[in-house]
């Protein structure tokens, strides 16, 4: 049963001194070739990136993991209905959720998240999270521990501070399923606005110098949002894209799972709606 976030109401930090850049960046590397006869399996884990020696690095460390969840399954039904993005919500005096000016989002995360468009399904679970989750703040917390345990104690001191200067209020995961069997996860997590607009723009620095990535389609009505794809070997059969992005106090992460070649035009394309969903009201893209 998804978990729904409060109003936020918290307070903004006072700015942070902005991070030194990172020394190292680590993903995991593309799942392997399928057997003969089998779905494509990606291995298992929630962790897309741990970025050491900065206060964003929360930023990195998405909750459902970049590289490695579920298995993309061709036939896979949605377990629980979501409405579906084209239909709109009944007028009403005081809308339930939605963005202020100023850019803070009020409402549920898991109404901020994109409904099921036409011709997708909920896909499978993350693992240890699910399919369509709202994490509190401090069941985001847990998660965020679990991850960051195996650091020095000097790096879990960094990550603790970045965490408590970025006023986490909670974090939602959606995974999609479409037919063309092409899973793609999108995460919301609601911080103040600073984390989540650095954040997402430190990452983008941070893959552009690693020049190990191949370059990300664009995604049409948003030139700041970052895509990017992992070094392909010639015959891998799966592939995947990361893109990162921001909207007032939500910093957005999408990965898309699939077949080689993947369907980067229909995920941006789902992405662009997550973002129009979040829009500001009165905002320039």
């Amino acid at each position: 049963m998804t978990t729904e976030l409060p109003t936020p109401g918290l307070p903004q930090p006072e700015p942070q001194p902005e991070p030194q850049p990172a020394e190292t960046f680590g993903t995991e590397p593309p799942a392997a070739e399928p057997a003969a006869g089998q779905d494509p399996v990606r291995r298992p884990g929630r962790r897309r990136a741990l970025v050491l020696g900065t206060l964003l690095v929360l930023s990195a460390v998405a909750v459902g993991g970049g590289v490695g969840f579920g298995i993309l399954q061709a036939d896979k039904k949605p377990d629980k209905p979501v409405a579906a993005a084209g239909a709109s919500p009944a007028p009403s005096a005081s809308p339930s959720y939605g963005a202020h000016a100023d850019g803070d989002h009020f409402g549920a995360l898991s109404d901020l998240l994109l409904p099921l468009p036409v011709g997708y399904n909920l896909g499978p679970d993350d693992p240890g999270i699910g399919n369509d989750t709202t994490l509190t703040t401090a069941q985001y917390r847990a998660i965020f521990d679990e991850d960051i345990a195996s650091l020095s104690d000097s790096d879990r001191k960094k990550l603790d501070g970045g965490f408590n200067a970025s006023f986490v209020k909670g974090d939602a995961v959606r995974t999609y399923q479409s037919t063309g069997n092409m899973v793609i996860e999108v995460e919301l997590r609601q911080e103040n606005q600073q984390a989540a607009s650095y954040g997402a723009a430190w990452l983008k620095e941070l893959a552009d110098s690693t020049q190990a990535f191949r370059a990300g389609p664009a995604v049409p009505g948003f030139p700041k949002v970052h895509c990017y794809l992992p070094p392909l070997a010639s015959g891998d059969k799966l592939d995947y894209m990361d893109c990162d992005a921001s909207v007032g106090d939500i910093y957005v992460r999408l990965s898309a799972y699939g077949v080689a070649p993947l369907d980067s035009t229909s995920a941006t394309d789902l992405l662009r709606q997550q973002l129009e969903r979040l829009a500001i009201p009165g905002a320039q893209i």
